[in-house]
């Protein structure tokens, strides 16, 4: 093989290597990217069609998949890229945990991978981006589950024989766009609860309404829990994107004299003392009644974030009157990197999936400064 043959080869190598690693969702300063172009992340939440039953022990073939493919194509027709779906949820159907509640591995039959994977498949036929949430802190009532935020040795097995394991699994799959370590985890919350550590002080979200699910897990264990997995995702797939729904900016930003910003970097190491234990970008949910300091009351920067910042959940029927298309549109234009609206499987303050439709076609093609809305997930 001649010289000028093998440096050919050496660089069409190095450039299928690079696209490789380009062709996911990633982060640059407060923008989400995706092939090297900043984008616009606008779709819904699924959240889940059989609560906690979706995938795993063979559910995603039996329950789901046949309604979930069908809501992908819906979403790719009305101009979505990206959902937001609920794994484990309150842990009733995976991860398998044994009689002491110690984790054995992501599922009891080990389908719950490859269904991991063929929903992603699905969503990269489609062009959508899947963020995958773990877990559950609107309400938690499985006790192995709670556990976890209590016993660390616990929660180690949970990183060793299920999380790891998925993460490497699915690594650098295109259509992957973050793992979400938690759903709301301030419903868990110990609130109002003084520490000489502003980190862990929940005294001044003490009005905010945090803590409803009753279960008085302190600040520290909650981010505890987020930093061990963040950190574990974060070594399996060092690409990797990680991101925690806060259930109001209550808990996400310094700016306010009743809110606090309980997940930086530095308050999530101090924590759990992993120093890949990191948040890429930031989710805020948000419902009426709006305080002045919520979403859809403020441009992206008032906040005073360093990272990107989505709304992770909202809806036109919890709005005080703003249409699901004025909901996408402040998020397209105010600075906000992604909007997903709540949710397609209906419920408390959901819209319907028609209304969520409307609000996705409204961002449909869009490229303008707030991001490329569709793009090819390659």
């Amino acid at each position: 093989m001649r010289l000028y043959e093998f440096s050919l080869i050496v660089i069409l190598f190095v450039s299928a290597i690079e696209l490789t690693r380009a062709s996911r969702l990633s982060v640059s300063g407060n923008k989400l990217m995706f092939n090297g172009k900043s984008v616009f992340l606008s779709g819904v939440n699924f959240a889940w069609n059989s609560y906690g039953y979706d995938f795993g022990n063979g559910q995603y073939t039996a329950n789901s998949k046949t309604i979930l493919e069908q809501w992908l194509a819906e979403v790719a027709t009305n101009g979505g890229n990206s959902v937001r779906v609920w794994l484990h949820v309150e842990g009733d159907n995976t991860p398998n945990y044994d009689a002491n509640g110690y984790v054995l591995g992501p599922d009891k039959t080990g389908t719950l991978i490859p269904d991991m994977k063929s929903f992603l498949n699905s969503a990269k036929a489609k062009n959508i981006l899947v963020i995958f949430v773990l877990w559950n802190g609107a309400l938690l009532r499985n006790q192995n589950s709670i556990n976890l935020y209590w016993d660390n040795s616990k929660l180690q097995t949970y990183l060793d024989k299920a999380l790891t394991p998925m993460v490497k699994a699915l690594a650098a799959h295109p259509a992957l766009g973050a793992w979400e370590i938690v759903n709301e985890p301030e419903g868990l919350l110990y609130n109002n609860k003084p520490d000489a550590n502003s980190c862990f002080n929940t005294v001044p979200i003490a009005n905010s309404g945090a803590g409803w699910t009753g279960k008085w897990i302190p600040m520290k264990q909650i981010q505890l829990f987020i930093n061990w997995q963040a950190a574990a995702i974060k070594a399996a797939d060092p690409g990797a994107l990680v991101t925690v729904g806060t259930w109001s900016q209550y808990s996400q930003t310094n700016v306010f004299s009743d809110t606090r910003n309980y997940y930086t970097d530095a308050c999530l190491i101090a924590a759990g003392g992993k120093t890949l234990g990191k948040l890429d970008f930031y989710q805020i949910h948000t419902y009426t009644p709006f305080s002045a300091s919520a979403p859809f009351k403020v441009v992206t920067s008032t906040y005073g974030l360093n990272k990107p910042v989505t709304i992770g959940e909202f809806s036109a029927s919890c709005s005080g009157g703003m249409t699901i298309q004025q909901m996408y549109n402040y998020a397209y234009g105010n600075g906000y990197q992604a909007a997903w609206g709540w949710q397609y499987a209906g419920g408390y303050c959901s819209d319907s999936r028609a209304t969520l439709d409307l609000g996705m076609l409204q961002l449909k093609g869009k490229s303008g400064s707030g991001g490329l809305v569709n793009f090819p997930v390659v």
